[in-house]
């Protein structure tokens, strides 16, 4: 079909996109936040199918084995911190951390402290970034506010090219590589598809708003 005749979104199904992205997002942060527990395992295989095509673990040595393997990915082989990657001294809460926590204030956004997360570079904080900035333009084309949800899509396209994108897929390939899991690799390569194509995604949603 023609450009020329293509159906424009209209504001509820643009506001339904940024909802569908904002849970994405916000199921990968929950992903990558703590070793697994029933309750999480249970909601991924339902919802996500693809991440556990065999169902939830049968018995307690399934889930351990899963809990052991997120622990030996990332707090052993693969620390998920932004400044482990890309800051110059390879140090934790490093200068790279500063800037990643630069964006977030001028965003207005103050994320809650994580027990047992030692920088808010570290992905599960990223993710959730994102997940409330997809918020945010839910809201606003649901207010009818175009200019708004272009302004939250530039800072979701500025986020991905200055920080996640630049060292996300770096990590998640790693973690494909070294799980001794299915769910663990299936949830890197997820989390970097998704966030590559949502960033194509993004582009698109802000010249409609600029129209």
């Amino acid at each position: 079909m023609s450009a020329l005749f293509r159906k424009r979104p209209g504001p509820e199904e643009l506001a339904e996109e940024a909802e569908l992205r904002r849970r994405i997002y916000g199921v990968q942060a929950a992903a990558y936040l703590d070793p697994p527990d029933a309750a999480l395992l249970s909601f991924l295989a339902e919802n996500y199918p693809f991440l556990l095509p065999e169902g939830p673990p049968r018995d307690d040595a399934g889930l351990q084995a899963l809990r052991a393997d997120f622990t030996g990915l990332f707090h052993l082989s693969a620390q998920p911190y932004e400044a482990a990657l890309l800051d110059e001294s390879g140090h934790l809460n490093a200068r790279a951390t500063d800037r990643v926590t630069d964006f977030y204030r001028a965003c207005g956004y103050r994320p809650a402290p994580r027990a047992g997360v030692m920088g808010l570079d570290h992905l599960s904080a990223e993710l959730e970034f994102m997940a409330h900035l997809a918020e945010a333009e839910r809201e606003a084309w649901r207010a009818g506010e175009a200019s708004k949800a272009e302004e939250t899509l530039g800072h979701q396209a500025r986020f991905l090219d200055e920080h996640l994108l630049r060292w996300m897929p770096i990590l998640t390939a790693a973690v494909e590589e070294e799980a001794e899991t299915a769910l663990y690799r299936a949830l890197a390569r997820w989390t970097r598809e998704f966030a590559l194509a949502d960033r194509a995604h993004v582009e698109k949603r802000r010249k409609l708003a600029r129209r």
